[in-house]
Parts: C-alpha cells; structure tokens; sequence
C-alpha cells in the first residue's frame, strides 16, 4: 500500500497499522516518534478511535511518516464537492443560501480564479482549549523574534510578511468589465458578497490580498488572520494540498478560522505585551482605548483580548451593530479567568439582566455609572466599576469587581443622562 493509494480499509486506524507493518516498525517505536501513548496507537489501529482529532493527526504523521493532509483525508476531515475557494466563500453568506446566490458566488469567485486565492473568514468567534492558545502563541512569537519585532508596537506587518516570505499582492479587486457583467446578472447582490469577501491567501505562491473597502485597523486584522494562515504549519500544509476538488469538513475549516484569528491578535498583541501594559493600572476604557490607538487594534478587539487575558477581575459585554442594517445584535460576554472564578457570569448566566440592563443604560446616552451592588458566587457582597463605550460598530460595557474597602456602597446602581463617550475605533 502506497501513501498515495492506500488500501480500500475501514478508517484511518486500520490504515496506519498496514503502513507501519509495510515499514516494519514497532508500536513503541512510532509512538515515541510521535510523541503519543503507545497504548492510544493500539486502539487507533484496532479500529477503537474512529476519528482522532486534527491536533492528533499531525502527530501521527510524524510518527508514521505520512504527509498531514493525507491523514486528514483518510480520517474524513477532506470532502469532495465544491471547490475550497466556492465552500470558503459561501460561508460568508451563513446557512439559508439561495440558488441566485449560489449561482453568483461561483460566477464571481470564476472571475477571480486567475488569482489562485483560498479565501478566509476574519469573523468568526468561538474558544481555543488553553493548549492550543498557548502553541499558537509559540509560532506567533517565533514568527516575530524571526522578524526582529518583538516588542514593537504597532507590530509591523509588513516587516512580519517579509520574514514569512509572504508577498502582499495588493488589492483584492475585479476588473471593472468583470464587475459590470456581474451587476448586469445579479444587481446589488454583488457588492453583498463582495463587502463579506475580506482577504485571501495564495499559499503555492506566498501571496496575501487584502479587500481595500475595509477601514484601516480592519484590514490590520485581516492580514494578521492571513499570516496566520501561513505560520501554523498544519495549515500551510493542508491548504496547499487542497484544490478544485477538494474542500475541508465545515467544522474543521471552522476551527482552523479560529486558530488564524488567535494568530492574528497575537501577532497584533505582541503575545502578552498589550496585557501586560493594562495591567500596569485599574482597567477603564480610558485605558483600553489609549491601547488600541497604540497597538493599532479595533477598541472592541483590544477590550475583548486584555479582558480575556488581564490579572484584574473584569468582564466585557459587547454588542455589535449589523453591517448592513446597524441594530444591535444580541451581546456576546468576556470574561477574565479570575472573574468568571468569582462571579461564575458565562456558567450560570446569573447576570444577563443586569448585563442588558448596562447596555440599554449605554446605547441610552449614560455617562456615569454608580457601582453595582452584587454577590460572587459564594454569596458575598461585591461591588463593580461600571464603564461603557460606543463605537460605529458596537456597543461595549466593562464590569470590574473594586476592591473590598470599595463596597461602602449601599444605595442601587443608577445611571446619569450625560451623553455616552464615543470613540472611533
């Protein structure tokens, strides 16, 4: 059985057992070169672990010596089906896809072809185990040291792009006769799709576009998702072997979206750097706004990242304004691990009233906050700062617990009438 055709068996497990006894290497043997327990590889190849994780596979294909995205594909993580550049770009327009808008993503991703580009998502949200955050960080931070950049603030992509040997290839653009034909089959829904399209990566020809319509700390993040793209090896490895017939399962190109996102605000964030400096005082929005400026971060980036990373006891609520309509959507929360320790917030959802209660209070025009009187999760009284935000593209409320000496307080919160503080982030 070659690596290229292997035998017709049933899962990855039964595969790899054929492999290695062809190579004539011992179960120990692989394990240690895989850097997995022994007694893990004999259930896999009995067959007993159906589907090992991703995270899983690159090991093994150090240990048995296959190319990563052949185990991927053996482990049913590849599809055949629409083109890696159609699925990546239908995403963008969620579930509920009509036949009018199927039929203009692939015109309009035909018209672009040339370009050689894998499209990737910048927006999605979602959590990374502390293992993962913490590999991720490594590249990021050896991706900067390689560049002579770390600790340089703003991070300098460009100086970063040219230590991965990535190439900015400009702006990702059609031709005007191609955008004309285009608007001439399907109206105003081109520039739809068009507006949700925000960067692209060649990975054969080390390539990066960026979607010039985006405002400036936008496309920041968008070209930090690409390198990410490219300095996580499994990533750099895979994508390259996908093509027009080949598309990764939603849930692992999910996930590897996810883990291109963390690159991103790692490289912006210097690692721990812009936690670090918001540590150096009382957390306010104040704080978080002088930092974004000089990370050169969005203010709601900024505040999500130094929440989920800071000492202090914080969390963030956000609400983001629709892109097409401006309502608020329903808010996402954040919080620091010592916070969700004490208050048990994301847990218990004990404190959705009080959150939407602060963000009616800031989209209202609240200045002032009076502190909030609450109990943690062993039922003692507490008292949080309250501070709000808003910007063109969301609303954002911080809660920070005060010290003890703090809960003098004894009169419910309430909220002046002075207009809201307003950044431009």
């Amino acid at each position: 059985m070659s690596k290229e055709d292997p035998a017709d068996t049933a899962g990855v497990g039964p595969r790899l057992r054929e492999l290695r006894e062809e190579k004539d290497l011992g179960l120990r043997e692989v394990a240690k070169k895989a850097g997995v327990n022994h007694g893990y590889l004999s259930q896999l190849e009995r067959g007993d672990v159906a589907q090992p994780a991703p995270a899983i596979l690159q090991k093994l294909a150090r240990g048995y010596d296959v190319p990563f995205p052949v185990l991927m594909d053996w482990a049913g993580y590849i599809e055949s089906g629409l083109s890696a550049n159609h699925e990546r770009a239908l995403s963008y327009l969620g579930e509920e896809i009509d036949d009018k808008e199927l039929e203009l993503v692939r015109a309009f991703l035909d018209a672009i072809r040339s370009q050689g580009a894998t499209f990737s998502l910048a927006s999605l949200d979602g959590e990374l185990p502390g293992e993962e955050l913490a590999r991720i960080r490594r590249y990021v931070l050896a991706l900067l040291r390689q560049a002579d950049s770390l600790g340089e603030v703003p991070t300098p992509l460009g100086q970063v792009m040219e230590a991965a040997e990535l190439v900015a290839a400009g702006e990702m653009t059609l031709h005007a006769e191609e955008r004309r034909k285009l608007r001439h089959r399907f109206g105003d829904l081109v520039d739809q799709v068009w507006s949700k399209l925000q960067g692209a990566i060649h990975f054969r020809a080390r390539e990066v576009w960026i979607n010039p319509e985006m405002y400036p700390l936008r496309k920041r993040f968008v070209l930090g998702h690409e390198i990410g793209h490219y300095v996580l090896p499994e990533h750099r490895e895979l994508f390259a072997y996908l093509d027009d017939k080949k598309r990764l399962r939603p849930d692992i190109r999910d996930l590897y979206e996810r883990q291109a996102n963390q690159a991103a605000i790692e490289l912006l964030a210097q690692g721990d750097r812009l936690r670090r400096e918001a540590d150096d005082s009382p957390l306010t929005m104040d704080v978080i706004d002088g930092l974004a400026g000089r990370f050169r971060i969005s203010m709601q980036a900024t505040a999500r990242r130094i929440v989920e990373e800071t000492r202090q006891d914080c969390a963030l609520a956000i609400s983001f304004r629709g892109s097409s309509t401006g309502m608020l959507m329903p808010h996402h929360l954040y919080c620091s691990e010592s916070f969700e320790k004490r208050f048990r917030w994301k847990m218990t959802g004990s404190a959705e009233t009080l959150i939407r209660q602060s963000l009616a209070a800031a989209i209202e025009g609240a200045e002032q906050y009076e502190p909030l009187l609450v109990t943690d999760s062993h039922g003692r009284g507490s008292a949080l700062a309250v501070d709000a935000v808003q910007t063109p593209r969301a609303v954002l409320v911080l809660f920070r617990a005060l010290p003890t000496r703090s809960r003098i307080l004894q009169r419910p919160h309430s909220w002046s009438s002075a207009p809201a503080t307003t950044v431009t982030h």
